[in-house]
């Protein structure tokens, strides 16, 4: 065994050790329905303590919870407090999504600020496709999130996906609906990308100025995904705008765009179905699977644990 690693097997042992404690402890997480205060949320502890970084999550367009146990339980297993918070498509909640309260999404950010375990210098939000639109919309109006992952995400805010597509906004704050950007008109779409494409080749230098996310107020870096065969919307594009944005506002903190080839829109599946479907190849998703998973992680690793860069 000596000569096999080089270490004597004293040394070796205790590596090993660690490993395994590691290991066990990444798998003892702790899963706590919260049905309260009209919030319906799971909470992701991990071993331990704390106080830990939290996350607060956010699905997409499919709505309930899923994707957000997903993520919350990977991330729990590496020592972070997750709130995997529904907004739409679950009971007590809407049906659909239109024009859903900002204060709500607030309201689970409060939650989980007052978790004793929490350390609440060291909150993030993560999102994905929609909930990447809502994490950016949410994290520039709250310097308490100090870190934002949007998988697949929008820094215009969108019509409505709710049925029928009546010409109201995804979202409202404080009693009025968020300005948005309508669907544009298309003669003969090939994908509905297509009429977020067109949404913005038509709109009014007004109509986007005012649905444009003030990304420049987000209090900490920001890691951008997209898949550059994306063909549910162009997110490739829209972070593209977010990366003009920030830039112009001279954003004083770090961000990333990481644009997959032959990916689409299911960079962050959970499910393992046809990755396909949202464009790009089979291959593509898999990979971007694995690297934005990665990047997520580390993302978080780096910039919410004591130490980190944005302590220096």
């Amino acid at each position: 065994m000596q000569q096999a690693f080089g270490l004597r097997p004293a040394v070796l042992f205790v590596l090993l050790s660690l490993v395994l404690t590691a290991a066990l402890q990444a798998k003892h997480v702790e899963r706590f329905e919260v049905r309260e205060g009209g919030l319906v949320a799971n909470l992701w502890l991990p071993a331990g303590e704390g106080p830990f970084p939290g996350v607060l999550l956010l699905g997409g367009s499919g709505g309930g919870i899923d994707w957000q146990d997903h993520v919350g339980e990977q991330l729990a297993g590496r020592g972070f407090v997750a709130l995997a918070l529904a907004y739409f498509g679950l009971p007590s909640l809407a049906d659909e999504l239109e024009r859903i309260p900002l204060e709500y999404v607030e309201h689970g950010l409060t939650y989980l600020r007052l978790d004793r375990r929490v350390d609440v210098e060291r909150i993030g939000v993560v999102g994905v496709s929609k909930g990447g639109e809502l994490a950016l919309l949410v994290a520039s109006k709250r310097p308490e999130l100090r870190a934002v992952v949007a998988f697949v995400p929008s820094g215009l805010v969108w019509q409505t996906v709710a049925s029928g597509f009546p010409s109201t906004s995804s979202w409202s704050y404080r009693g009025a609906e968020v300005a948005f950007v309508p669907y544009g008109s298309v003669d003969q779409p090939r994908a509905i990308a297509d009429f977020y494409t067109a949404g913005i080749e038509q709109a009014t230098p007004e109509t986007l100025a005012a649905a444009t996310i003030p990304v420049e107020r987000v209090n900490g870096p920001i890691l951008l995904l997209s898949g550059h065969d994306d063909n549910l919307w162009p997110s490739t594009g829209l972070c593209e705008r977010i990366v003009a944005r920030l830039a112009e506002h001279d954003f004083g903190h770090p961000v990333e765009h990481r644009a997959y080839d032959g990916a689409g829109h299911l960079i962050s599946r959970v499910r393992d179905d046809d990755v396909t479907r949202r464009g790009g190849t089979d291959e593509g998703n898999r990979r971007a699977q694995v690297d934005a998973r990665d990047r997520m992680l580390a993302f978080l690793d780096r910039h919410l644990r004591p130490g980190s860069t944005e302590d220096r």
